[in-house]
């Protein structure tokens, strides 16, 4: 999780927020230092604008529970909510939420994307008394098809896709348009970016930063679960993706597909932050960039 402020006119008026998400987005980020193939100029950069929290965890590892808990402030062991398929209104009541709280004390609330699980379909899918505007998550007709899940995973990349193509790009198109905005509230503006959850299929330039030849393999420990409990391995499912990757000889192709991934997330996080530069809002506005979980 990252925070960054511009300190000018905090202490005169409430400040705008710009609330970030990323899904599934592990610490493979370059000024953590965990990853050096992985390369963040702008998650970098917002990183040297203010503080960086290295030792934050998830209240979950699955989005639904995890972002429930993030919105609410209401532990999974609280609420209920542990699992992706249990719609989290079930157990987080309307007007709980930050953006409720926000709302109620004079901010206008906007968002798209995904910033509570299953989000994307806008107020349908979330509380619409605590948003001003939520409307659906758009994307650009690409080559007659949306992304398969497994392209760029399992399966090779056969999509040749532009930046537009992908929902993200839609996405901070309507953030940078909402902070442009004048109005005499301030704003609450959560951008919902879906990558780099999975499908792993971006355009191609962004495989091109890393070559399959120069990609290493992260560290591996044979027998890892083995003191883990049995909910916890059928949970790691170290049968599934990890034995596939082994077994098709993909491990490579996988990890430069998430790497591309990140590359392209990173460069939508450059264009609201390239708006927020210019803003005449820049001095008091608070950015925040968070994720639900990581990737392993």
């Amino acid at each position: 999780m990252l925070a960054c402020t511009g300190i000018g006119n905090l202490l005169a008026k409430q400040p705008n927020i710009l609330f970030i998400a990323v899904d599934d987005l592990n610490h493979w980020v370059g000024y953590t230092g965990r990853n050096m193939q992985c390369k963040t100029p702008n998650i970098d950069r917002l990183a040297a604008m203010g503080v960086s929290f290295t030792n934050a965890h998830c209240a979950a590892p699955a989005c639904g529970p995890s972002r429930a808990a993030l919105w609410s402030g209401i532990r999974p062991h609280s609420s209920g909510c542990y699992l992706n398929a249990d719609d989290w209104k079930n157990h987080i009541a309307e007007g709980l939420n930050l953006n409720a709280h926000l709302k109620k004390h004079g901010y206008y609330t906007a968002a798209m994307g995904k910033t509570y699980h299953s989000s994307s379909g806008g107020l349908k899918n979330v509380y619409a008394s605590e948003w001003d505007t939520y409307p659906p998550t758009r994307r650009s007709k690409n080559a007659g098809r949306i992304p398969r899940k497994y392209e760029g995973y399992h399966e090779p990349l056969e999509l040749d896709l532009q930046d537009e193509d992908l929902p993200d790009w839609h996405t901070v198109d309507f953030c940078i348009d909402q902070m442009k905005q004048e109005r005499e509230k301030p704003f609450f503006v959560a951008c919902g970016l879906i990558k780099p959850h999975l499908p792993w299929a971006v355009p191609r330039k962004y495989y091109e930063r890393y070559p399959r030849n120069t990609i290493q393999l992260p560290p591996h420990k044979a027998g890892d679960l083995d003191d883990i409990p049995t909910p916890g391995i059928k949970m790691a499912g170290p049968e599934k993706d990890h034995a596939k990757f082994q077994k098709s000889g993909r491990w490579k192709d996988a990890i430069q597909s998430y790497l591309a991934t990140i590359a392209y997330v990173d460069m939508n996080i450059g264009r609201l932050l390239d708006a927020y530069d210019v803003s005449p809002e820049r001095d008091n506005t608070i950015i925040v960039l968070w994720g639900d979980h990581g990737w392993h």
